[in-house]
């Protein structure tokens, strides 16, 4: 606590904690208005049939558990960008047998490339290819990944809209990996999976009030309404996620016809029109999840409750607040910038190594700005 205002001046200081109490105020009331309005939502919900109860479902098996997770990092040097990206794997907690899966259970890569505008969008791209491979091979029961299935498709079309703006390298290797590792293909299999569940963390999308069947709740997303209203081992009916509004189109996603024809990507979304969303919260301590699940989970009371109990069990401590796989994960991608600030490292001390002059090897190397961000939202 010492050094937290260390970089700051001093007045700004005193304004900023000026703002606290009002602020923390603000905050204060928007919490009771929605406590207030908690029994309005839910008996709304209830008489639409949107909540159900997960104790109605048959008890299933428990499923075999993967969750994957992704991260890239651009360390923006004086002469060059350090980038790296990279997906990891995590088991999950299980008491079904071990499956063979052979190692590694990652991918990633790292290189060294002139500056470039286009840089973050292929990276990302690149690291939501990782994820597909890595989903895709994984040979358990329920796979779970740490984001929307739009922003999966969403990272790969900047990416590959940019892939030829960007130095050959980096190009050159999302092109590999789309090529050799079938990335439309592991996509397209993923959205249609029966043992796949995608768990955004963030998002303002609110399928309960979209479908027109609550009151309005202006500001509200729909993890924090679901929060409001459902009790523990309550979920939601299955949402429409990619229908668009009643009476309206649906929602259309594309990739470059250069790497997906469109016949391609009109199956790619007739397949997305059967995303639902289910609301779902297992304790008392954790907020409701937000799971997209494909429409082979969601029209199979025998899959969605293996889902569903698969998930419950991953939540064994309040201090894991999402699925233990998929909290691990975070976890790990997060160190990535650790990683690559190791690289940064060698890299100046090899060059400096080979007698090339200390002072510009300095000047060249110097980070004046590191990003970095992850595939979950």
């Amino acid at each position: 606590m010492p050094d937290t205002f260390s970089d700051l001046p001093d007045a700004l200081v005193r304004d900023l904690l000026a703002c606290a109490v009002p602020v923390a105020e603000d905050v204060r009331k928007r919490i009771e208005t929605l406590k207030a309005s908690r029994e309005t939502y839910r008996r709304a919900a209830q008489d639409q049939g949107l909540i159900k109860r997960k104790a109605d479902l048959d008890v299933p098996r428990e499923p075999s558990m993967a969750g994957i997770d992704g991260s890239y990092q651009i360390h923006r040097l004086t002469s060059l960008d350090l980038c790296a990206a990279a997906a990891v794997a995590i088991e999950g907690t299980s008491k079904e047998a071990k499956r063979h899966w052979p190692e590694p259970y990652h991918r990633m890569w790292a290189g060294g490339v002139p500056h470039n505008d286009n840089t973050t969008g292929v990276l990302r791209g690149l690291m939501v290819g990782m994820e597909l491979e890595l989903a895709k091979e994984a040979p358990h029961g329920l796979v779970l990944l740490d984001g929307a299935f739009a922003s999966l498709i969403i990272y790969l079309n900047q990416g590959l809209a940019n892939v030829d703006e960007v130095p050959q390298m980096l190009g050159d290797e999302l092109r590999r990996r789309w090529r050799e590792q079938g990335i439309f293909q592991r996509l397209s299999t993923l959205i249609r999976s029966d043992r796949v569940v995608a768990v955004p963390k963030f998002t303002s999308r609110n399928e309960l009030l979209g479908a027109g069947r609550l009151p309005s709740a202006d500001g509200i997303d729909g993890r924090t309404l679901a929060t409001l209203l459902l009790e523990p081992g309550e979920y939601t009916a299955p949402l429409s996620v990619h229908g668009g509004p009643p009476g309206g189109e649906p929602e259309k996603y594309h990739l470059p016809t250069k790497f997906c024809p469109e016949d391609d990507q009109r199956a790619m979304n007739e397949a997305l029109q059967a995303i639902r969303a289910i609301y779902y919260r297992p304790f008392g301590w954790v907020p409701a999840l937000r799971l997209e699940v494909p429409g082979a989970v969601a029209n199979s009371l025998t899959r969605l409750s293996i889902a569903l109990e698969g998930i419950a069990r991953q939540f064994f401590s309040p201090a894991v607040v999402e699925p233990y796989p998929l909290f691990l994960a975070d976890r790990m991608v997060k160190s990535l910038g650790s990683g690559v600030s190791v690289i940064e490292q060698t890299v100046a001390q090899h060059v400096a190594d080979r007698g090339v002059d200390v002072e510009l090897t300095m000047l060249c190397l110097q980070n004046y700005r590191t990003e970095g961000g992850r595939g979950g939202v």
